[in-house]
């Protein structure tokens, strides 16, 4: 019985240690060490590339050879860790944000119809993260699943009155001209999606469009589901 605990705590030792890996030693594996296998500096470099800190010196870090013009290149084009987390990340669209939006772009808010979007929005407060105050709960700030999916009915619902109101939207004018999704040749228009999104449209965005249009069965089907998904894309960090 004594044997077989033995056996068990030298099997479980090895596992351990394979699973934690086996510490540099010595002078072989520091550079800068004295002869007696010391390391002057605190900072052991294993041959896996990677550096074993010190508390009073550095920290573990990989040691890949990264060249440090990539890496300025990278600070140049991203920012600073601290500047480019924040510039960079991406947080839901606030609940009430999405009303006005909606609203702006000429939907009924007020609608009661089971599947109108005004009726889909009333509902989907607490899925979408909106705040309850009177119990004392902020506002989500990322985007659930549950949250995704109530967002994209709603505006798929809302794509059609969207349609219908933006000629006469005041949003949508450009120099006083209206704006439809489509040209007079049945393509997309960048002022109709830039209307739509809120901001200008680019050519790629237009190609997308219009593939959506041109594969729907009918040209309505075709303009909301366009709609729906240059929303998506533009509202929901997707």
């Amino acid at each position: 019985m004594l044997r077989n605990w033995k056996w068990t705590t030298v099997i479980a030792a090895v596992s351990l240690a394979g699973c934690l890996g086996t510490a540099p030693s010595g002078g072989s594996s520091t550079p800068g060490g004295d002869n007696n296998g010391g390391n002057n500096n605190n900072v052991s470099v294993s041959t896996g590339g990677e550096t074993t800190g010190d508390i009073n010196n550095t920290f573990d870090h990989p040691n890949d050879g990264i060249d440090p013009f990539t890496l300025l290149q990278r600070v140049q084009t991203e920012g600073a860790p601290e500047v480019s987390t924040k510039m960079h990340s991406c947080q839901k669209l606030k609940y009430a944000t999405v009303g006005n939006v909606l609203k702006q772009l000429g939907v009924n808010m007020a609608a009661t119809a089971a599947t109108s979007a005004g009726a889909l929005y009333k509902g989907a407060s607490q899925a979408m993260g909106a705040p309850n105050y009177g119990a004392r709960v902020a506002e989500a700030i990322e985007l659930t699943t549950a949250g995704a999916t109530k967002l994209f009915d709603i505006l798929t619902e809302a794509a059609p009155e969207i349609l219908t109101a933006m000629p006469n939207s005041a949003a949508c004018k450009v120099a006083g001209a209206s704006t439809s999704l489509l040209d007079s040749g049945g393509k997309c228009s960048l002022a109709g999606i830039s209307c739509i999104q809120g901001s200008p449209a680019t050519q790629a965005q237009k190609d997308l469009c219009d593939n959506i249009v041109g594969a729907a069965s009918t040209p309505a089907i075709g303009q909301t589901l366009a709609v729906a998904t240059l929303m998506a894309a533009a509202h929901s960090c997707e």
